[in-house]
């Protein structure tokens, strides 16, 4: 009778115990999780380093703390402490995501927009019309995109920070098309290739178009305009350019590197 109770106890003790084991996260989960938030704050590192104020920096290293001691805890095979610290992470990222694109993206291209629409409505440049047109709609659809991530399963961190990085590509691109129509309305006719004379021999003979990058067409041509006094730089145009596509403008720090070498430094250090 003694070891039925005995085998009871021990079949209820891995009743117990078991689930735990099974829902436990692995070494390839935690590093699958540990990919995903590192590109996380990668994508949201331009947006800090070129327009955060000092609490959304302070609050970006929090986050990229808590990543610093996930990968820690994932090289010395604890994977539960590894998994609790990049829940931890995300559970700042997604609010930060959130203060990031209502503060800075969606706020700067609406003032963006509305700042060039009425020079742009005067010119009754059908293509500038059309680009304003197409960066009011990526704002509305940022906008839903922002809707969809705050509106999910709170406890879904990761799937709202993926809603907000479309809301933010969305906004960025919204930014481009700005550009693009500043750029359109105030180009003179007969700059503009669609309506440059040419002959036939000229148009079957002109040579292959130089393969440029877009970001370097676009910022070519608003330097163009402005040198030629044709363009109002009204909304430090060169700082949003190079943060539309993901860089970090001159004279900015890069945040995470920074953090990075203050961890490594750190960690150099003697113990006391």
């Amino acid at each position: 009778m003694i070891w039925q109770h005995t085998y009871k106890k021990c079949c209820a003790f891995l009743i117990c115990v078991l689930p735990l084991y099974a829902n436990a996260p692995d070494r390839t989960f935690c590093e699958k999780i540990l990919g995903e938030n590192k590109h996380f704050i990668d994508f949201l590192n331009p947006g800090i380093s070129n327009f955060a104020n000092d609490e959304h920096l302070k609050t970006f290293q929090a986050a990229a703390l808590e990543h610093y001691k996930a990968h820690k805890e994932y090289l010395s095979g604890h994977y539960k402490q590894t998994h609790a610290h990049i829940r931890a992470s995300q559970n700042i990222l997604k609010d930060l995501y959130l203060d990031v694109l209502n503060e800075y993206y969606q706020k700067d291209t609406r003032e963006l927009l509305e700042r060039n629409s009425a020079m742009i409505v005067e010119t009754r440049d059908v293509r500038a019309a059309h680009f304003m047109r197409l960066g009011y709609r990526d704002l509305k659809v940022s906008e839903i995109y922002e809707g969809k991530g705050y509106n999910h399963n709170k406890h879904l961190y990761s799937t709202k920070i993926w809603f907000y990085i479309d809301a933010i590509k969305y906004a960025r691109q919204a930014k481009r098309y700005a550009f693009l129509a500043i750029i359109e309305s105030q180009t003179p006719y007969q700059d503009k290739d669609d309506f440059k004379q040419q002959t036939i021999d000229d148009y079957f003979n002109k040579p292959e178009p130089d393969k440029q990058r877009d970001f370097d067409r676009v910022q070519a041509r608003l330097i163009n305009l402005i040198n030629r006094k044709l363009v109002v730089n009204n909304y430090n145009f060169f700082f949003h350019h190079y943060d539309n596509y993901g860089y970090i403008n001159s004279g900015r720090k890069n945040q995470f590197e920074a953090f990075v070498a203050a961890q490594a430094a750190e960690s150099g250090r003697p113990k006391k």
